[in-house]
């Protein structure tokens, strides 16, 4: 039978780091209509936060400002360790891949963020990047 001290809710991830090297956090993957539910995206923000829900990010789909105060609400959520606030009071903002990335976790999991996994390839070292796939 499944316990709720079984259920893990957050899982360590690589995304996009601050200067080029890639970074690890710990992120959850919040309901995007249970933040709506609960006020955090506000109304305003609700057509954006439902096409993005539904159709995904897309180069010529709707406003940039609005799609960018979506995802922030999202990361906000999402980030877990460290936590949006921490950032935030430590007067670091995440960059436009980062938001991207986290999106794309909370929305498909682990196996969205494949793509950026290649982006620390060879550094220090590491010859297994070109192992790594696109």
């Amino acid at each position: 039978m499944l316990s709720v001290d079984s259920i893990k809710t957050s899982q360590t991830v690589t995304i996009p780091g601050w200067c080029g090297e890639a970074v690890e956090v710990e992120l959850t993957r919040p309901s995007i209509l249970a933040l709506a539910a609960a006020g955090a995206i506000t109304n305003p923000l609700l057509k954006t936060a439902r096409r993005i829900f539904y159709a995904g990010l897309s180069p010529d789909g709707g406003d940039l400002a609005e799609e960018g105060r979506v995802l922030l609400e999202i990361a906000k959520a999402a980030l877990v360790k460290p936590a949006f606030h921490e950032l935030e009071a430590a007067g670091i903002a995440l960059t436009d891949e980062q938001l991207v990335a986290i999106f794309q976790f909370t929305q498909f999991g682990a196996k969205a963020l494949d793509r950026f996994r290649g982006l620390s390839a060879g550094i220090d070292g590491d010859i297994r990047g070109a192992e790594v796939s696109d």
